[in-house]
C-alpha cells in the first residue's frame, strides 16, 4: 500500500510488501499544477531522497513501493536474491537479445526522479531531486569499477549512488539536482541532466546514454557488493 502524498497536507509514505527493506517518512507537500506540468513550491521535508520501487518485469507501470537511496545501497549490496537474479541475467552476456529479454523480465527497477503512480512523465507525485546518469559499452569490468570509483567522488556530480550495471562493463550514477521555485519540475530536471552529461563528456571524455531522459526514466538494478553511497544517505 502506497498513500498518496496529498496537496498542502502531511503524508506517511508506506512500503508494500516488496523486496527491499521497508521506509517511513515525514514529508509535506504544497504543489500546484498548470496543465500538465508541475511547478515546484517546495522543498520536502526528508532526511534522503525518495522514489518509486517496481518489481519486474519492465512491463510492470505500477510501482510496488517506495525506496530511499540508503535502502536501495543496502538492497545492492546485500540481497541474495539480487545477486542470483543478476547472475542470472550475466550469464547471458554473450548473447545480446537472450541478456537484455532476461534484464528486462527478471531485474526490478527505481524512478529515480521521483514517486510516480504511473510509470508515465505526467503521472508523477512527488519530484526526488534526483536523475540516473547511465554510461555503457566500456572496455571491461574492471575499467567500470574504476570510473564507477572516479565519478563517484567527483566534487562537481557528488552522486548519492554509484553502481555497475548489470552487463559489468556499464556504471549508473543518481546524481542529486536542486529544484527550483522559478521553474517547472521538467525545467530543473532536463536542465540538470544535460549539464551533467556535458560535463562528463568534457572532463572524462565519456558519453551518457542520451536514449531516454524523461522523468520517468527506468533504473535497472542488479547487485554489487561495493556500490558507493554519498555521506548524506548515511
Amino acid at each position: 500500500m502506497l498513500t498518496i502524498i496529498t496537496p498542502f497536507t502531511g503524508a506517511y509514505l508506506f512500503l508494500s510488501s516488496f523486496h527491499p527493506p521497508y521506509v517511513r517518512f515525514r514529508t509535506r507537500t504544497v504543489h500546484s499544477y498548470f496543465g500538465n506540468r508541475i511547478i515546484n513550491l517546495f522543498y520536502p521535508i526528508m532526511k534522503e531522497s525518495i522514489f518509486s520501487f517496481f518489481n519486474a518485469p519492465i512491463t510492470n507501470q505500477v510501482p510496488n513501493g517506495v525506496v530511499c537511496v540508503s535502502q536501495l545501497h543496502a538492497y545492492i549490496t546485500t540481497s541474495e536474491w539480487l545477486r542470483e537474479r543478476t547472475d542470472q541475467v550475466r550469464a547471458a552476456s554473450g548473447d545480446e537479445k537472450r541478456f537484455r529479454r532476461l534484464k528486462q523480465s527478471l531485474l526490478p527497477y527505481v524512478t529515480p526522479a521521483g514517486i510516480f503512480s504511473y510509470r508515465k512523465e505526467d503521472h508523477l507525485l512527488l519530484p526526488s531531486g534526483e536523475f540516473v546518469i547511465d554510461i555503457d559499452h566500456l572496455s571491461s569490468p574492471e575499467e567500470a569499477i574504476c570510473w564507477r570509483d572516479t565519478l563517484f567522488a567527483d566534487e562537481r556530480l557528488r552522486p548519492d549512488l554509484s553502481f555497475v550495471s548489470p552487463s559489468t562493463t556499464g556504471i549508473k550514477l543518481l546524481v542529486p539536482y536542486r529544484l527550483s521555485i522559478k521553474k517547472t519540475v521538467e525545467e530543473s530536471f532536463d536542465e540538470a541532466v544535460r549539464f551533467a552529461w556535458e560535463y562528463l563528456e568534457w572532463k572524462y571524455g565519456l558519453k551518457a546514454d542520451a536514449t531516454n531522459a524523461d522523468l520517468s526514466r527506468a533504473c535497472f538494478l542488479c547487485h554489487d557488493p561495493s556500490a558507493r553511497l554519498g555521506d548524506r544517505n548515511r
